[in-house]
């Protein structure tokens, strides 16, 4: 494998990783309450460190709305434009659980591999 190969295939892994993660955060920053777009992306940079655009979160939000993990609602307020707010379903905390679950098992065979680099 070339170097050029190498990369390549890191960086792909590292951008699928990466999606399912956010998937992962962004619902689980729902769970707690409904939230709109720009401030999940201010919690992803506060709580996790978490860099994002509007558009990725925006992505994230239709996709999960898609497959009725999330409802919106838009709110007009007295002053400045209306916000979309978004919150999670039944379903949706149900996939969270489910996503936490192999999560935890992910995590905990990498950590326990005893394999080094």
């Amino acid at each position: 494998m070339t170097a050029n190969d190498q990369f390549r295939f890191l960086s792909n892994w590292s951008s699928q990783v990466r999606k399912g993660i956010l998937e992962l955060v962004v619902m689980s920053i729902l769970a707690e309450r409904e939230h709109y777009g720009y401030e999940l992306v201010e919690k992803l940079g506060a709580r996790c460190g978490i860099e994002v655009s509007d558009g990725t979160i925006y992505t994230i939000l239709l996709r999960l709305k898609g497959e009725d993990f999330v409802t919106q609602r838009w709110v007009t307020l007295p002053k400045g434009p209306a916000r979309k707010y978004f919150c999670l379903t039944d379903s949706g905390r149900e996939a969270l659980r489910e996503m936490q679950k192999l999560w935890a098992g992910i995590t905990s065979a990498v950590s326990h591999s005893g394999g080094e680099v």
